[in-house]
Order: C-alpha cells, then structure tokens, then sequence
C-alpha cells in the first residue's frame, strides 16, 4: 500500500524532511520508501491515524491560537456545589510543553515507519554532520562525475604505462 500525495506531503512537513534542509540522502529515500511500501491495511491505518494526530498537536502547539489570549499554560478545575476553572498562562510554558507533547506525536509517527525524526533538534545535529557523507543513485539529478581517477587522470598524476 502507499500513501496519496496528500498524506505524502504531510508526513515530510512533520517529519522535517524538506528537500532543502540539507538531510542525509539515504533518510530522504528511507522516508519515500516507507511512504510507498507500507505492508498492509492496519500499518495503513495507524499511519494516518499518526498523521492526524500530529496534526492536531501542531495546532494546539500554537501559544496564539486566538489572537487576544495565549494557550492556557495551566488549567484548574474545581467541582463541587459551583463548577469553576482557573487559566493561567505563562506563554513561554505553555510553547514548551505543547511543542514538547507535539513532538512525541511527531516521534510515534517516525517509529511506526522506522525513520528519523528530524523536527528534533539532536536528530537534526546528526544530518548537518553526516549529509556530505553518503551518495545514492536515487537521488534526483545527473550522476557524480568527479569520480577520483578522472580527476587524478585530468591532472596527469596517473602513470598509464
């Protein structure tokens, strides 16, 4: 089974995985296989299940989701003869454990399809330290032609006789 374009498009936005962020292009080719060869229909489900999710977590992520107020950082709920509640909002706390509880989404969704997640920071420390060191045919665009003999051989450095 395979994902449409939509959900594609989904999975790499939570994912992190932006063509041009510079990625690892052998994590950019797990993450399209596993979009193109999920095994059955309950992978299926759970996958889309991940996606909507995240989704809703993005959105509850946001401090300023109404314009006059920030996300509550705090609820307190007292029941009894009167029901009442109690927001307080400190908005720095409030994007931290939101963006924290988004993330964990975002880290079950990467784990069902066995990829890295690369909205996390430590994730994306080890693509910018690994993206030069991998090259594979998959990757859109002409092949490498600085191949070392042509270049030692352009030089006159290699001795043919």
């Amino acid at each position: 089974m395979e994902l449409n374009d939509y959900d594609k498009s989904r999975c790499r936005f939570h994912l992190g995985y932006n063509n041009g962020a510079n990625l690892p292009a052998g994590d950019i080719a797990r993450l399209e296989e596993a979009m193109a060869r999920i095994p059955d229909s309950y992978f299926f489900q759970r996958v889309v299940e991940h996606l909507n999710r995240c989704d809703k977590a993005y959105k509850l992520s946001q401090v300023f989701r109404v314009e006059s107020q920030p996300q509550p950082s705090r609820i307190e709920r007292i029941t009894g003869d009167t029901d009442r509640a109690i927001f307080q909002s400190d908005p720095i706390k409030a994007d931290k454990d939101y963006r924290e509880i988004y993330l964990r989404e975002v880290d079950r969704l990467a784990e069902t399809l066995y990829v890295a997640n690369y909205r996390r920071e430590e994730v994306r420390r080890y693509a910018f330290s690994s993206s030069g060191g991998e090259f594979i045919m998959a990757v859109k665009g002409p092949a490498d032609t600085a191949v070392g003999t042509r270049v030692t051989q352009a030089i006159g450095s290699m001795n043919w006789r």
